[in-house]
């Protein structure tokens, strides 16, 4: 299972901005661990889509 490090609230996050060089597949979970106080959370991607800039966007369910 991948971890990705975010600010805030994990369980907030509807979706999130991630480097165009990982790789990530609609219907796989993933661990969003918060850098502020390590808080953490698995959501499953509801779907990966260009997000610009050299980015991909994860979407949650």
């Amino acid at each position: 299972m991948k971890t990705i490090k975010i600010d805030g609230n994990p369980a907030d996050l509807t979706s999130v901005m991630v480097p165009l060089e990982a790789e990530y597949q609609d219907h796989e979970t993933v661990r969003l661990e918060s850098s502020i106080d390590g808080s953490s959370v698995e959501k499953t991607i509801f779907r990966v889509v260009d997000g610009g800039e050299d980015k991909w966007e994860l979407q949650f369910e």
